[in-house]
């Protein structure tokens, strides 16, 4: 459970991400972009609209000033060089931020050493509370279990992009041993 405690005024950045690690890698790969069912579900459960409500509804109930609210729509999870990422960083650097909020430790990326870079050192060297809320990951809580959890969380969901670009590359081969078109686009002949 994550509480605010003392006196403390929080000026925090929220961030949000649409994970599209499913789509990114069908069309890096060049093959057709068929959405998974998990593709459609984060879709819908996780928009950028929901997550935007989520953590402003959070703010509100916890007396958190919100500053600023950034968003990256359509950036994979695996690439921390995201416009809305820079700005939040640009923030923290400029000391006006004192707290960053996603929804889950996913939105924040997945690449568990750099998720671990910022969750262990770059936000306690800039003392920035780092918090996601459905993790119920707290920078500003003592807590090594949490800590330990997040990291664990963190692997997984690297795992996950990688397990997803797997999937990808077997329906492909199925697919092209088939014989059906492996193109984004048909064949064109005049």
């Amino acid at each position: 459970m994550i509480t605010m405690s003392g006196e403390k005024v929080y000026n925090a950045d929220l961030y949000l991400r649409l994970s599209r690690e499913v789509i990114d890698n069908v069309i890096a790969d060049g093959g057709v972009a068929n959405l998974s069912e998990d593709y459609e579900r984060e879709r819908e459960s996780g928009s950028i609209t929901t997550q935007k409500a989520f953590l402003t509804r959070f703010c509100d109930e916890n007396g958190i000033n919100i500053h600023n609210i950034y968003a990256d729509d359509g950036y994979s999870g695996a690439n921390f060089e995201r416009p809305g990422w820079n700005k939040l960083i640009k923030d923290v650097e400029d000391g006006k931020v004192n707290m960053v909020i996603v929804k889950d430790l996913s939105r924040l990326g997945r690449v568990s050493s750099k998720v671990t870079y910022y969750t262990d050192e770059y936000f306690p060297a800039k003392r920035v509370r780092f918090i996601a809320v459905a993790d119920a990951i707290d920078t500003g809580i003592q807590d090594t279990s949490g800590d330990e959890m997040a990291q664990f969380k963190a692997f997984f969901n690297e795992w996950f992009l990688r397990d997803c670009s797997k999937k990808v590359r077997a329906g492909k081969k199925t697919r092209a041993r088939e014989g059906k078109v492996m193109t984004t686009y048909p064949t064109y002949r005049l």
